[in-house]
């Protein structure tokens, strides 16, 4: 599989909110609606770990949902 086709896989499991590159690496926030507790939809936001590459978060991420 290409690493868009694995996005997608995981885009299909998961609500991914973006896709955030910054200082500490590229990291893929996901929402979960039913962690919102004060009715601020931002409670929802979660990025699980930042890993160095874009394609090392897909592989990892990917890897983690077939895990599931």
């Amino acid at each position: 599989m290409t690493i868009l086709q694995k996005l997608h896989k995981i885009e299909e499991e998961k609500n991914i909110y973006d896709i955030h590159y910054c200082k500490a690496g590229v990291g893929i926030i996901f929402y979960y609606p039913e962690k919102i507790k004060t009715g601020n939809w931002k409670d929802g936001l979660s990025v699980e770990r930042y890993y160095p590459t874009f394609e090392e978060c897909i592989k990892a991420e990917y890897k983690k949902l077939l895990n599931n």
